[in-house]
């Protein structure tokens, strides 16, 4: 009997702790597409971040950085990769001053800034608007898609020797996310 029980309960212990597992994960939200003035602009957000925001929050130095990729489908071949850009951003957290530092740089711009309040840090940390892709004018007519991969890492790296530092990964987290597939064509 006790047997039986078990065999019973073991399978709907496991579902219920993988759906909770499997629930509060980061994701992303977006990428949210649209073409202003001929250019491509991308939109997106990180959220269910719950566990990153411990971490900042305890003084341990991220670094996020959002790629953005357009990426054009063909049917038989491997899908092209066209353009990319990316936006690394780094967050701190100061105890003296009790302020969280920030910077940005998308590789011709860099933004610093503090923030007194965590949640306004972390709007512009976990958010990015209007990132220009490309202009559709220098795209050939057909099918694209764009690519967002988010990953994190951690500034300080903890002293290891030799071989063990090959053990470490480097990178804390990595979410990939895929539009669905948008049209190019004359009418833009």
């Amino acid at each position: 009997m006790n047997k039986k029980l078990i065999t019973l309960l073991l399978p709907c212990i496991f579902l219920i702790l993988s759906a909770t597992a499997t629930a509060i994960r980061p994701h992303i939200f977006g990428p949210h597409i649209r073409i202003i003035d001929k250019n491509i602009i991308v939109n997106l957000s990180l959220q269910n971040i719950s566990d990153l925001e411990a971490v900042i929050n305890s003084g341990v130095g991220k670094e996020i950085i959002f790629t953005v990729e357009l990426i054009r489908v063909w049917e038989f071949w491997p899908d092209e990769f066209v353009a990319a850009k990316k936006i690394r951003k780094i967050i701190k957290y100061d105890y003296l001053r009790d302020q969280y530092e920030a910077s940005a740089y998308d590789g011709l711009n860099r933004t610093e800034k503090q923030f007194n309040n965590y949640y306004a840090l972390r709007n512009w940390i976990f958010t990015e608007e209007g990132i220009r892709l490309a202009n559709v004018r220098e795209l050939e007519q057909d099918d694209y898609y764009v690519r967002v991969i988010v990953e994190s890492k951690s500034l300080k790296q903890l002293p290891v020797i030799g071989m063990l530092m090959h053990l470490v990964p480097e990178i804390d987290m990595t979410i990939v996310k895929e539009s669905t597939d948008f049209h190019i064509g004359d009418d833009q």
